[in-house]
């Protein structure tokens, strides 16, 4: 945080006062940033039950929250959230001051970032003793660490919604490989019913929190298409059929979506309306791709106008059932050359 006299003439007014606050807020507790000139020492806090932070959740399945007692306690500042959310995505793990530097202000970082950066360390310091009590030693000790070249926020991985979602989809995902329709929905459902929104923030993400977001967001996709998957070898087709539509319209060029549409359509007795699917989902891969659909999604078409028993079979998810047709197609184009050549 020190800097040259000689540097002052050349800094803007908004750059003096940035530098300003940043030595008023270090001068307010004699433990900062700007006196440490050793890292706390690594081992377990010192507090004698639990976590230090035990009392609160931290969610990033949408706007930021933390909540303490009921109430969220995040602070409204964009900066001081963007750094929250940079370290919880990152929990006990080391960030690095560049790294916070880079998220905060892309390439436009003023050249007081880092003073500014140690003030807003300290403020989210600041909002942690609030809660906890103690002094601001006890947090940089136990909860906001200052480590070599950076910083570790220690969390308990059970208070981050972000790590349920995870393990509730990965739960989920094993109940399908292992034929568990019912429970796989139920995870899934459990781990969709996390997110409050789209994981957003009031101003402009760096590159890390960008592709976290992108992360987290994909695998709800994934949640969400498996857990309708899950429903249809429940026989829930006529439930599924209203979800997938919407989804084919957001996506109108996803293929799975189309074929588990397909599916859900003929299973409810409606199998013209899943041919008419197909035919549009056609129309549009070569309009504005220019190549057929994939051998998968053919050979469900072939399927549906026969129509195959196979589609009945509830015992097998999207991706079973398609890889089942492809293979009945393909054994039946080697029959077909055989007799040919033969």
């Amino acid at each position: 945080m020190v800097t040259k006299f000689a540097e002052l003439g050349s800094m803007s007014n908004e750059e003096k006062l940035t530098l300003l606050a940043a030595l008023l807020e270090s001068a307010v507790d004699p433990v900062t940033e700007v006196r440490r000139t050793e890292p706390p020492p690594a081992g377990p806090p010192r507090h004698p039950v639990g976590s230090p932070l035990a009392g609160l959740r931290f969610e990033l399945l949408g706007p930021l929250v933390i909540r303490h007692g009921g109430v969220d306690i995040a602070p409204s500042a964009p900066k001081l959230r963007l750094v929250l959310s940079a370290l919880l995505f990152n929990a006990n793990q080391p960030v690095g001051a560049s790294v916070l530097v880079r998220e905060l202000w892309s390439a436009g970082a003023p050249r007081t970032a880092h003073a500014t950066l140690q003030t807003y360390m300290f403020k989210v310091r600041k909002l942690f003793r609030g809660v906890l009590g103690g002094s601001v030693e006890d947090i940089a000790r136990d909860v906001l660490l200052t480590c070599s070249g950076g910083y570790t926020l220690r969390v308990d991985p059970k208070q981050l919604d972000i790590v349920e979602f995870d393990e509730l989809v990965t739960a989920g995902t094993a109940a399908m490989h292992a034929g568990d329709y019912e429970q796989a929905g139920a995870h899934l459902r459990r781990s969709l019913a996390l997110w409050r929104g789209n994981v957003v923030h009031q101003g402009q993400w760096g590159p890390q929190l960008r592709a976290q977001a992108a992360r987290l967001e994909e695998r709800r996709f994934y949640a969400y298409m498996t857990r309708i998957d899950a429903d249809l070898c429940l026989g829930r087709h006529r439930e599924a059929t209203s979800e997938l539509a919407s989804l084919v319209v957001e996506h109108p060029l996803h293929e799975s979506a189309h074929a588990m549409l397909m599916l859900a359509l003929h299973r409810s007795g409606r199998t013209p309306a899943a041919l008419e699917v197909y035919l549009r989902f056609r129309r549009r891969m070569l309009g504005e791709l220019g190549i057929e659909p994939s051998e998968r999604i053919q050979a469900l078409h072939l399927a549906l106008l026969s129509p195959d028993p196979l589609l009945a079979d509830l015992s097998l998810t999207s991706d079973m059932l398609l890889d089942r047709l492809v293979g009945r197609v393909r054994q039946g184009r080697r029959l077909s050359s055989s007799t040919v050549t033969g």
